[in-house]
């Protein structure tokens, strides 16, 4: 039995997927607005309101909006959510080959090249997903029509991504200088030595960030970042097992 685990583990995901689109469908086939309302009648508010003051319109409307609006825009997130990362592990698993336990444990890790080919595939996908997040956003109704254009928020956030982009590529540059890839991905440390108490730490925060935004992407729906978010959360562990194998090699 334990050594059909990874096996299952793709059934589980196959599960995943089917729960997410089933999670979709609830919400899609779900009104956006309580009985008896419409989208034109909730845009029709803000003329009425435009008389008074601006602070005061947009509040009006937002507290109109959300005791109007039904819970469908999170079910069709969640539903998304769920369904596209359970894919994106469901592939990873299947494109490495995974049928075994043991084979699980013997997975290896990508070479540097590869590990910055695929960082800026990461980046290249979020770039993608940013433009991706707001049009869909904006083609579903979810911003109000008095809202600046959404062209202000992809300026700042693709200036941000590009930053950040250049940034990561310089510093993993020089923290793959030590590191030994290809590697175990779940390479353990033969001895309980500092280095590798050090490297488990110093990775743990980057860990958990990743893993905390792959979480809230998830929520949001936010369907092209989670694939990108999971795939940096991957490219950390590959950091780290690269670290562990030059420690076990001194």
């Amino acid at each position: 039995m334990p050594k059909r685990m990874p096996r299952n583990l793709q059934v589980v995901c196959a599960g995943l997927i089917l729960l997410g689109l089933l999670v979709w469908l609830t919400g899609f086939f779900m009104p956006a607005l309580v009985p008896g309302k419409s989208i034109n009648d909730l845009y029709a508010l803000q003329p009425q309101l435009g008389s008074g003051n601006e602070a005061e319109t947009r509040q009006a409307y937002y507290a109109t909006e959300v005791a109007w609006r039904t819970s469908r825009n999170t079910w069709l997130d969640i539903g998304s959510g769920i369904a596209i990362s359970s894919l994106t592990v469901l592939l990873f698993l299947r494109a490495n080959r995974v049928q075994t336990r043991a084979r699980f444990r013997r997975l290896k890790t990508v070479s540097k090249a590869g590990f910055l080919i695929w960082l800026n595939i990461g980046w290249a996908t979020l770039l993608a997903a940013l433009y991706w997040y707001h049009y869909y956003r904006a083609i579903r109704g979810d911003f109000p029509p008095f809202a600046d254009s959404i062209g202000i928020p992809l300026m700042y956030g693709q200036a941000a991504l590009f930053g950040c982009w250049l940034i990561s590529n310089g510093l993993f540059l020089l923290a793959l200088w030590p590191a030994r890839l290809p590697a175990l991905l779940f390479e353990k440390p033969k001895y309980n030595s500092w280095p590798a108490v050090l490297v488990d730490a110093v990775v743990f925060l980057p860990l958990m960030f990743t893993g905390l935004y792959t979480i809230m992407t998830i929520i949001d729906g936010d369907h092209l970042a989670i694939a990108a978010a999971l795939l940096f959360f991957y490219l950390l562990l590959v950091l780290r097992a690269g670290y562990m194998r030059a420690i076990n090699a001194r």
